[in-house]
């Protein structure tokens, strides 16, 4: 690959509010190049080859940075905290106290739910920003934030920071780690939608995921959890063994006349093993493959089934149902309102740990 091919984002055009933003390219010895930005701690491009060679940027995003800002979907490429997902009723009760939350999903039936952190969540502030070269001169970028007591209705002051690392074995590792001076929910995930054709226009529905959970969790019509677990046999969610998106959608058709798309809290089935990945997607015509590797109990898959051609990205594409792929890890989620739920309380003597890994590759 070289660098002459890439359409990369110029940081000149692409920083084009009041100087407080940046944009970083990270490259690897074999020529991948990952970008991200302050504004969200945002992946914003990720071009990888396919199987002859040829690159393209197979994450969703947009040429300037004023259209993250303007957007329909708030969250391309982001951090999303202080807690990801939806909780119920927009409240939580912790040590006797309930906590009211920004109530800022449209889901919510009796009353809005809290999505993603709320209103200003981590996703749509300025977050300090260094780079940096490791040990083996791979490089990458450190992105920090301060959340103060209270933001939001979350008690507690957060220190948070955020570690994207591109290495010479053509994976992308992120790290995000927490500390808190009072108990606190802690839930991050990154939320970028990828397509592996690689800003063609064309849906990622022929792309055929295998993810390797067993269960998922049942929710309500709030997208809240019920607490029931749900076998994904026999289902039009199960990737046990592998299968394209299509066939899933053409199987929830069936199953569920009048549904076209899913947002899925899957279980996984060996939560803290990032020895062996927990989903792989690959795409037959570009030959692309990516295997994603976390630490954490659960991964939320969402088909973009929301999106609705209102958002303009990269060199003019409109992004309309099934534009990209999001598989999001994470802790359960409205973990605070079930105690069966694995914990997201974050404690004063201990540190959240997030570990992500994102291996591309071609077959």
């Amino acid at each position: 690959m070289k660098d002459e091919t890439l359409r990369l984002l110029d940081a000149a055009t692409f920083c084009d509010g009041g100087g407080e933003e940046v944009l970083v390219t990270l490259r690897n010895a074999h020529g991948l190049v990952a970008q991200f930005t302050n504004y969200g701690a945002r992946w914003v491009s990720m071009f990888v080859p396919d199987r002859n060679g040829h690159p393209g940027d197979i994450v969703l995003g947009f040429d300037k940075l004023s259209q993250y800002r303007t957007a329909a979907e708030q969250y391309y490429g982001a951090i999303v905290g202080r807690v990801c997902g939806r909780i119920a009723g927009a409240q939580f009760t912790l040590d006797g106290r309930t906590y009211p939350l920004a109530a800022n999903d449209a889901y919510g039936i009796t009353c809005p739910n809290h999505l993603h952190g709320g209103i200003r969540g981590f996703h749509v502030q300025m977050w300090r920003c260094r780079t940096f070269r490791d040990r083996s001169g791979q490089e990458g970028v450190e992105f920090t934030l301060e959340s103060p007591d209270g933001e939001e209705g979350y008690p507690g002051r957060l220190e948070v920071s955020v570690t994207y690392l591109l290495t010479n074995y053509d994976a992308l590792l992120m790290n995000c780690e927490a500390r808190t001076d009072r108990p606190t929910p802690v839930n991050l995930t990154n939320h970028a939608y990828f397509n592996l054709l690689a800003n063609s226009g064309i849906q990622a529905f022929s792309h055929r995921v295998t993810l390797k959970a067993s269960r998922y969790l049942a929710c309500d019509e709030g997208f809240i959890p019920t607490g029931e677990y749900v076998p994904v046999d026999g289902t039009p969610y199960d990737f046990v063994h592998g299968r394209t998106v299509s066939d899933s959608l053409t199987a929830l058709t069936l199953a569920y006349p009048g549904e076209y798309g899913f947002s899925i809290s899957y279980v996984v089935d060996n939560p803290g093993d990032c020895s062996d990945w927990t989903v792989r997607i690959e795409e037959e015509s570009t030959g692309r493959c990516v295997d994603i590797y976390t630490n954490q109990p659960s991964l939320q898959m969402y088909t973009g089934f929301l999106m609705d051609g209102s958002d303009v990205g990269k060199e003019g594409v409109a992004y309309y149902s099934g534009a990209g792929l999001a598989f999001e890890p994470q802790g359960y989620p409205d973990a605070p309102n079930h105690p069966d739920f694995p914990s997201i309380v974050l404690l004063p003597q201990n540190t959240y740990r997030h570990f992500t890994a994102y291996k591309f590759s071609v077959f």
